[in-house]
């Protein structure tokens, strides 16, 4: 077995053979660097996970040799032994954490197992873009289980400027979340956006598209030539039941109006409901 002291000049003289092999640090004990054939070198530490020569032998992964100094991989080897003595395991444990999805990856799975499956396509809509645009980015990359509520205040705060936008990053990981806990890939009631204050909304308003404008023209015609029908809600009282099919000039007329005298709201409920706009009878 080759020991000596790991430094920079050492490990930059390191090259493949053909073959694995590992130079180990003659300070620190199981901390060494491992070459592959390919001439790709990493820094290891290698312990037994538990008391006695029958305890498994475990090799873990410090880093890649290019990303952190000889020093610093000495230390980290440290306190993995650190961790060992205390009755840890941590090679394991990286292992069983590798099984927990990534934010990403539990977006994704959201998305395909309950979003589009149980919610309507605006709504899949919505979600994708804010998980795929926003969330991604910002968090991805952390484990699901490990995502804390610091991050996700720092990426809602990170939103000023667009309240809306932000919390509703907030209600879609909290959704994401409740579908995760009751998945079992995080523990139920897990949810890193709860206790984070909203930002105040101002009240929003669009105008008809064109599409919405023609729909809303449709429905006040029929309501002023042949009549459109009361809907009837059959799990409530019948109380328009025997209301006729009718038709009246003067509150479509005031519909006409409502694009051109500036109120979208109500124009968009009429919009909304299309063809099956009630009419009172007059």
């Amino acid at each position: 077995m080759t020991t000596q002291r790991i430094t920079k000049r050492t490990v930059d003289a390191l090259q493949s053979n053909g073959s694995e092999f590992t130079v180990w640090d003659d300070t620190v004990s199981g901390f060494g660097v491992r070459v592959r054939p390919t001439g790709a070198k990493s820094y290891v530490v290698v312990y037994r996970a538990g008391a006695g020569r029958g305890s498994p032998v475990r090799r873990y992964t410090i880093a890649a040799v290019g990303k952190i100094t000889p020093d610093l991989a000495r230390a980290r080897a440290k306190a993995v032994l650190g961790a060992v003595v205390h009755g840890h395991d941590p090679a394991s444990q990286r292992t069983a954490e590798r099984g927990t999805p990534t934010v990403a990856e539990l977006a994704d799975q959201f998305m395909t197992d309950h979003v589009r499956a149980k919610r309507k396509v605006g709504t899949a809509e919505f979600y994708q873009d804010i998980l795929h645009r926003i969330v991604k980015p910002a968090i991805g990359t952390t484990k699901a289980d490990k995502l804390t509520r610091l991050q996700i205040g720092k990426l809602h705060s990170s939103l000023s400027e667009t309240p809306f936008q932000a919390n509703r990053v907030l209600a879609v990981v909290g959704s994401m979340y409740a579908f995760a806990g009751r998945a079992g890939i995080v523990p139920e009631g897990t949810n890193p956006a709860r206790g984070i204050d909203k930002f105040k909304e101002s009240r929003r308003e669009r105008f008809l598209t064109g599409g919405e404008l023609e729909r809303l023209g449709g429905a006040i015609r029929e309501a002023e030539t042949i009549g459109i029908p009361w809907r009837v809600d059959d799990t409530k009282p019948a109380g328009h039941q025997d209301r006729p099919v009718c038709g009246c000039g003067a509150p479509a007329a005031s519909l006409h109006r409502l694009p051109l005298a500036g109120d979208p709201p109500l124009a968009l409920a009429a919009c909304r409901y299309g063809a099956r706009l009630p009419v009172p009878a007059g």
